[in-house]
C-alpha cells in the first residue's frame, strides 16, 4: 500500500472519529436534560421532549391565517392568547407537557414537563380534547376528598376537566400533609388504578394556579420514550419518614425539595386572538373508572 493511500485512510478514519465525538456530545446534550444535583433544566428538557415525542398540538394555528402572515417580531397589533397554555397528557410515557405560544402563534413552546400517573385501563381512558372547567385555585380549600374504586382518599390541588376527569396530587390517606400514600407516590411514571391524573404536589399546584378554566387538555398516546420517563422518574425527590410529599411547598414541610427553579417562559404574541381552538371537537363524554 502506498504512503498516499495510507494517509488517505488515516485522514478518513480521523474524520469518522471526529464525527463520532461530535455526535456523542450532541446525543449527550439531548439525552441528559437534567442539571447536576437538584432541579430540572427546562430549556434542555423541552428540546429533548420535542425531539423525541409525537407532539400533536404544534400545528394548531390561528383560524384562516398562514405561517407567513403571522407576526414574528414586535408589533403594536400583537395579541396575546386568552388561554396561554395547552396541556398535553401523554398516556404512553406518563408525561404531561404544558406548552405556550411562540412567536409563530402555535402552541409549540414547552414551559413544563411533568411525570404523571394516568388510569390503568388504557383503552377506556380515551384520546381526545378536554377543557379545564375549574382549577383548584378557584376553591377555598386545596384539599379535596375523593373516592376511587371504592376507596376514600384525599388529594391536593385538584383541577377539574370536562368528562368528570381530574388532575391532582398523589393521594393521601387523610387530609393531612404527613399522610402521603407513598406507594402511589413511588408509582408516578406508570399507570395506576383510579380515574384521575396524578402529579407531584408542586406540579398539581402549578397547573391549578396557571391553567385557567377553558384551557385545552389533549389526551394522547405518543410513541414510546422510556428514557424520558425514566429520567423524569429519577428526578422525583424521595420522601422521608415524616410522611410529607417532598415537593409540597407548605412552609412546615420538613423535607422540602422543589424540582423546578426557573421562571416560566413568557407567552409570545401573534396577530389575531383566535388560535383555531374553536375548530377542535372537544369530548364531553363522561369517563367512569372501572
Amino acid at each position: 500500500m502506498s504512503d498516499k493511500s495510507t494517509v488517505k485512510i488515516c485522514t478518513a478514519l480521523g474524520g469518522v472519529v471526529i464525527l463520532l465525538v461530535i455526535n456523542a456530545f450532541v446525543t449527550a446534550y439531548f439525552t441528559d436534560p437534567f442539571t447536576g444535583g437538584a432541579g430540572i433544566d427546562m430549556g434542555n428538557l423541552a428540546q429533548y421532549t420535542l425531539s423525541k415525542s409525537d407532539h400533536q398540538t404544534k400545528d394548531i394555528l390561528p383560524a384562516n391565517v398562514s405561517d407567513t402572515s403571522l407576526v414574528t417580531g414586535s408589533d403594536s397589533r400583537l395579541q396575546f392568547p386568552e388561554y396561554p397554555y395547552f396541556i398535553e397528557v401523554d398516556k404512553t410515557n406518563q408525561v404531561i407537557t404544558v406548552f405556550t405560544t411562540g412567536s409563530g402563534g402555535k402552541y409549540d413552546k414547552p414551559v413544563r414537563v411533568m411525570l404523571c400517573s394516568t388510569p390503568a385501563n388504557f383503552k377506556d381512558f380515551p384520546d381526545g380534547y378536554w377543557t379545564v372547567t375549574e382549577p383548584a385555585s378557584s376553591s377555598k380549600s386545596i384539599w379535596h376528598k375523593i373516592r376511587s374504586c371504592g376507596v376514600t382518599m384525599y388529594v391536593q390541588y385538584s383541577t377539574y376537566l370536562t368528562g368528570n376527569l381530574m388532575i391532582h396530587s398523589v393521594p393521601y390517606t387523610e387530609s393531612k400533609n404527613e399522610t402521603l400514600d407513598q406507594e402511589r407516590y413511588a408509582s408516578l411514571g406508570s399507570s395506576d388504578f383510579g380515574g384521575c391524573i396524578r402529579l407531584t404536589v408542586e406540579n398539581a399546584k402549578w397547573i391549578s394556579e396557571n391553567c385557567k378554566a377553558g384551557t385545552t387538555v389533549h389526551l394522547v398516546a405518543n410513541k414510546k420514550n422510556a428514557s424520558l420517563t425514566q429520567a423524569l422518574k429519577e428526578q422525583i425527590p424521595k420522601p422521608d419518614d415524616s410522611g410529607w410529599e417532598p415537593t409540597d411547598p407548605d412552609p412546615d414541610n420538613p423535607n422540602y425539595h422543589p424540582q423546578y427553579n426557573e421562571e416560566t417562559p413568557a407567552t409570545e404574541g401573534y396577530l389575531i386572538d383566535n388560535l383555531g381552538l374553536d375548530k377542535i371537537e372537544y369530548s364531553k363524554k363522561t369517563w367512569i373508572p372501572k
